[in-house]
């Protein structure tokens, strides 16, 4: 077959690959100019955990705890394949993160950009002549000092 995919190869690999994308849409373009409000509106804001509804209306904060799984569904389809897969993946964080629009904390009361915050990587590789072996997905998230 062309492509051999390990189910826990990418396991492995593609929970990082959405975990990365949800940092990144926190910087999507409609946030990616918005001026952090004072810490008593960001102290009054709701807070929601991953999974949670977001309020009907206004801003709030996403709070993602350590030690708690942060899931993510990976996904390899197309019209390429005769049979796609799924997998519900997990990862844990070592410490807490909040989430508001293109910011990040760790505390909920220092706040830092995104960008400024966490230093990301992506790499993928596909099978093809000369990489006869399985594909891989690598993202690796680091915190910048």
């Amino acid at each position: 077959m062309f492509m051999k995919f390990s189910p826990q190869r990418w396991g492995r690999a593609a929970l990082p690959v959405v975990f990365a994308a949800s940092l990144a849409a926190c910087s999507a373009m409609p946030h990616q100019f918005a001026s952090l409000p004072s810490d008593a509106e960001l102290a009054a804001l709701p807070v929601i955990r991953l999974g949670q509804a977001k309020p009907a209306q206004g801003d709030y904060v996403v709070y993602l705890p350590a030690n708690e799984a942060v899931t993510a569904v990976a996904k390899v389809q197309g019209n390429l394949f005769d049979q796609t897969d799924s997998k519900t993946l997990a990862v844990r964080l070592k410490r807490d993160i909040y989430l508001y629009k293109n910011w990040i904390s760790y505390d909920k009361r220092q706040w830092l950009k995104g960008a400024d915050a966490v230093q990301g990587n992506f790499r993928i590789q596909l099978p093809d002549y000369d990489h006869p072996q399985a594909g891989e997905l690598m993202v690796e998230l680091n915190t910048k000092s």
